[in-house]
């Protein structure tokens, strides 16, 4: 719609037509000058909060998020009252890019939110079950990886880290993102395109889980790394994970072998990060290195080599995890 302007004499001018302009330009603009101005594009206890929330998604009516210029809108909760829900809820972070150059595939009034909420289906999980012996196939797959060349690698990376210099670090977590879930059996697709190979070169269905085995049998390496240099005076270092893909079977055999899984729903294993972390990311469906530049400065990152880590260029020790493996 175009409307007519005074000089000013009062004379009417031609009209001014409004082109170009549209919720998203208007966003993505708002976005940048709000993060070029120092605001953070992520909280503690936003993310405390709403792991919260989705906790008791059966018995809320709504989520509530705030957006970046920090006020706040309402999502309707479509599981509310449900007694049985197939539908798990879990954090879907919009990173800074996002936000500023990739619209997103939400209502406008969620363009400035860095995290919303999504919905997993869980009748398939619930109809497969769980993989028979699970632990003893991780414990073996542990044993191959602790008699790696890999291992032995990560353990020199790890003790130059620690205490390479003469003067131990403070290290009082390990904080692991998206290792994958011990439990996840393979789509159908994966078992039709196995089926179909010769018998020599098919693959067992565990192969689809071998990644994750390694990489929790890598957590615990690093744990146990940093362990060795505490005292008796000194508190123990905690192995922390946080995968909304956990299965509960996972997640029992996990607090079993001496892990704490945390943030069930994506978002409050973020919270635990501070300076004195070791922050390890695999799977990880979230921007890990965006949210930590906002929450923590850790000791060390290991991750992905394909991911933009550059940014990261003040933190010392930022090892890939595919120069181990």
């Amino acid at each position: 719609m175009s409307l007519p302007t005074q000089d000013g004499v009062g004379q009417l001018l031609e009209p001014v037509l409004e082109y170009g302009d549209s919720p998203w330009r208007t966003s993505s603009q708002r976005a940048s000058d709000l993060y070029e101005s120092g605001v953070k594009l992520w909280r503690k206890e936003d993310l405390v909060d709403f792991e919260r929330q989705l906790a008791q998604s059966r018995v809320a009516e709504k989520f509530t998020v705030r957006r970046l210029d920090g006020s706040l809108v309402h999502i309707k909760n479509p599981m509310f009252g449900v007694q049985k829900p197939i539908w798990k809820p879990y954090v879907k972070f919009q990173e800074y890019w996002r936000l500023v150059r990739a619209k997103p595939d939400v209502p406008p009034e969620l363009y400035n939110c860095t995290y919303l909420i999504d919905w997993v289906n869980q009748t398939l999980r619930n109809y497969e079950g769980p993989i028979e012996n699970v632990q003893l196939l991780f414990e073996s797959s542990r044993q191959q990886w602790n008699a790696s060349a890999s291992c032995k690698a990560l353990i020199s990376q790890f003790r130059e880290l620690v205490g390479g210099d003469g003067n131990v670090k403070k290290i009082t977590k390990i904080v692991c993102f998206g290792l994958g879930d011990i439990n996840f059996k393979p789509p159908d697709w994966w078992r039709i395109e196995n089926s179909s190979k010769t018998e020599d070169k098919r693959e067992p269905e565990t192969s689809v889980v071998e990644g994750a085995f390694i990489h929790h049998a890598m957590a615990m390496t690093i744990a146990d790394i940093t362990r060795s240099y505490k005292t008796a005076e000194d508190s123990g270092v905690r192995l922390l994970t946080q995968d909304p893909n956990y299965s509960d079977e996972t997640k029992h055999i996990l607090r079993k072998i001496g892990f704490e899984v945390v943030g069930e729903y994506g978002a409050g294993g973020f919270a635990e990060l501070d300076d004195e972390s070791i922050v390890f990311s695999a799977f990880a469906a979230a921007p890990v290195k965006q949210i930590i530049a906002d929450l923590a400065r850790p000791a060390a990152i290991v991750c992905a080599e394909t991911t933009s880590a550059g940014v990261y260029s003040h933190i010392k020790y930022l090892i890939p995890i595919c120069s181990l493996l």
